[in-house]
């Protein structure tokens, strides 16, 4: 949204608040952005309630993560990014609710059209092209090359005149304008692949749809408890604060896996082996591995285990690093640490070529889990941020590091 207030530049206001919490200055914040990442919410969530506590979870996460959004080249699309992981997450809840009542599940399809912005438009035939495009833009967007994206988000989600763009981008407002039409060419295709129907010279039309439609007013009653994170991350809303806690968590194990893509791509450049990753860890092949069982076989097993141990090593590294570094302990980052601990165990376990290795692993796996066990509990009972639900995932942790123990036992 351009307003009176957008004379102060994002970056500067992000300084402002993540040097010392400046309020007024993460106020200015949420109302440069609060449209733009309630539009993006209603999109993905098809639910103007839902949308509101996925908004408010949004702004709830810039307040905990100021300096991450600062290092992203444009705040719009950090907030267009983290939008989709707080919508996943309260999704996810909501699918979990749904569940447990006897609500149809299509209610949903038809509420979202009942809800969306766009119904008010007076063609019916746009309405109807915009529904299709609504549920499918955002991705769309954040794929586009970096200066097209930037160029897109600048005029049409954050409604900037072309001098700004061109002043923001270093352009000529003539470059400006062709990079534009190049970015909306790019954008009508990416959507006709995601499903969407624009005509060949849909362009044109898809710049009116997004100059209409893109963002919408939020609701006034949303504003003062965004604004409220800054202070307090808890006023959000119980509601908000999951969402968030949730959102925050694939965040970090999204990074988590780009950490270990790094270093398996390191290594590839180092050594020239061939390098996949999966599920945050990374499987080393060699150059020539018999296809044929027996002795050679299982050597190349363990040359996969130990690969493994790497990977998963660099990501509990990574991740105690963070916490030397004064990261807080929150309930997410443990339990992210928690499972990391216990896919290196079982790495360490299949590498081991002898039985009181694989024990002394699975051994240390146990301790390791207890103590965190141990953190939360203590949290708990001091009233800090820890719930009864995040005691018992810890404790289940626990039950599961000492069931992996007892099958190595277990063995003859």
């Amino acid at each position: 949204m351009a307003d009176a207030a957008q004379e102060m530049d994002d970056s500067e206001l992000l300084r402002r608040y993540g040097a010392s919490r400046d309020g007024a200055a993460f106020a200015l914040l949420v109302r440069h952005h609060l449209d733009l990442v309630y539009s993006a919410a209603v999109r993905r969530v098809g639910d103007r309630h839902l949308a509101e506590d996925v908004t408010q979870a949004v702004f709830v996460i810039l307040a905990t993560k100021p300096k991450s959004a600062a290092k992203s080249p444009s705040l719009a699309g950090w907030l267009l990014t983290t939008v989709r992981y707080a919508a996943a997450n309260a999704l996810r809840i909501e699918r979990r609710r749904r569940r447990h009542e006897a609500a149809a599940a299509g209610l949903a399809a038809a509420e979202s059209a009942a809800s969306d912005p766009g119904a008010a438009s007076s063609n019916p035939s746009d309405v109807l092209v915009w529904q299709e495009v609504a549920s499918r833009l955002d991705d769309a967007v954040l794929a586009l090359p970096a200066a097209d994206r930037a160029a897109v988000l600048l005029r049409y989600f954050e409604r900037r005149p072309l001098a700004d763009i061109a002043a923001a981008l270093d352009l000529t407002e003539g470059a400006v304008k062709q990079r534009l039409h190049r970015a909306m060419e790019k954008l009508r295709k990416r959507l006709n692949r995601r499903g969407a129907s624009l005509a060949p010279a849909g362009a044109a039309g898809l710049t009116t749809l997004l100059a209409a439609h893109a963002v919408k007013a939020a609701p006034a009653t949303l504003l003062g408890p965004a604004c409220a994170a800054a202070a307090d991350t808890a006023a959000a809303g119980a509601a908000a604060t999951g969402i968030a806690k949730g959102a925050m968590t694939m965040m970090t194990w999204t990074k988590v896996k780009t950490v270990a893509a790094l270093v398996a791509v390191t290594t590839v450049v180092g050594t020239g082996t061939a390098v996949t990753v999966s599920r945050g860890m990374a499987t080393a092949q060699g150059p020539s591995v018999p296809a044929a069982g027996g002795v050679a076989a299982a050597a190349a097993m363990r040359e996969k285990a130990a690969a493994r141990v790497k990977w998963a090593e660099e990501v509990v590294k990574h991740l105690n690093a963070r916490a030397e570094a004064g990261e807080a302990q929150t309930p997410s980052f443990i339990e992210l640490k928690t499972v990391s601990l216990r896919r290196l165990a079982e790495a360490r376990v299949d590498a081991a070529e002898d039985r009181e290795t694989q024990l002394k692993a699975a051994e240390e796996c146990v301790k390791q889990v207890r103590e965190t066990a141990e953190v939360l509990r203590k949290r708990f009972e001091a009233g800090v941020d820890v719930s009864r639900v995040t005691v018992a995932q810890g404790e289940y942790h626990v039950a599961d590091a000492e069931y992996f123990l007892a099958k190595l036992q277990a063995r003859r």
